[in-house]
């Protein structure tokens, strides 16, 4: 089994009842165990919210069965790698918002070779497994209310994931995005260079046609471009926390 993304589960291993009947699951206040994470996924719904705090960027996502590059957003938490500018010293998230990709940990769904998704915890995580917390699965190894507000927040994440993976192949399809680059100078002197991401291309978009302009309101992408295009302001947050760190 492999971890489900980023280095974030250390030790991913399927929740069964013979192995965790019981066992219990403190919230996470600890964040150090996303330290070193400079982006993380974000879904389309998730958008307007996180765009109030975060930069949206587009990075590439393998591609798809015709050979087309596949993309999908991100939220870019630091402007070097294994940097996360949004966890403190003492791992307290530093921002109003937590992702949905983060809201899940220490809890994700893997696919197996069949493609079907299995329950996975990170065993690595000391909140999960000792004596703080609330039971996850019962004595007789059903799931308990906070096992089941788990998996829905699991389920909705892959469906939201999903629709974004399908509203981002409009993107690509009508070559609305762009290389992007940050340049720039750290605090202390050395210069930061992060690439690698896609930004939406401001001339094409502006000469796109009135029946795929009315395709993408029909299809709430021009929300979703809306909120990246205000949320690149935040690149210079990221620089002003990285003059703080």
């Amino acid at each position: 089994m492999t971890a489900p993304a980023n280095g974030l589960y250390r030790q991913p291993v399927l929740l069964t009842r013979e192995q965790h009947a019981g066992q219990r699951l403190a919230p996470v206040r600890d964040w150090g165990v996303a330290r070193r994470l400079n982006a993380v996924p974000v879904t389309a719904i998730e958008c307007v919210e996180a765009a109030r705090e975060f930069p949206i960027a587009f990075v590439p996502a393998g591609q798809d069965a015709q050979g087309r590059v596949r993309v999908s957003p991100v939220l870019l938490l630091g402007l070097r790698e294994g940097e996360n500018l949004f966890v403190g010293p003492e791992g307290e998230w530093l921002a109003t918002y937590l992702p949905a990709f983060l809201r899940r940990y220490p809890f994700a769904y893997t696919a197996d070779e069949t493609g079907q998704l299995n329950l996975v915890v990170d065993a690595a995580w000391p909140g999960f497994g000792g004596e703080v917390g609330e039971a996850v699965l019962d004595a007789a190894g059903e799931p308990t209310p906070v096992l089941q507000a788990v998996q829905q927040l699991l389920d909705n994440f892959e469906r939201e994931t999903l629709r974004t993976r399908v509203l981002c192949e409009r993107l690509v399809a009508h070559d609305l995005l762009r290389g992007g680059e940050i340049q720039g100078t750290g605090p202390d002197g050395q210069p930061l260079n992060a690439g690698g991401f896609y930004m939406v291309d401001e001339a094409r978009l502006a000469t796109l046609a009135d029946d795929a302009v009315l395709e993408l309101h029909r299809l709430g992408l021009l929300g979703l471009l809306h909120a990246h295009r205000v949320s690149m302001g935040h690149v210079q947050t990221l620089a002003r926390r990285l003059g703080a760190a």
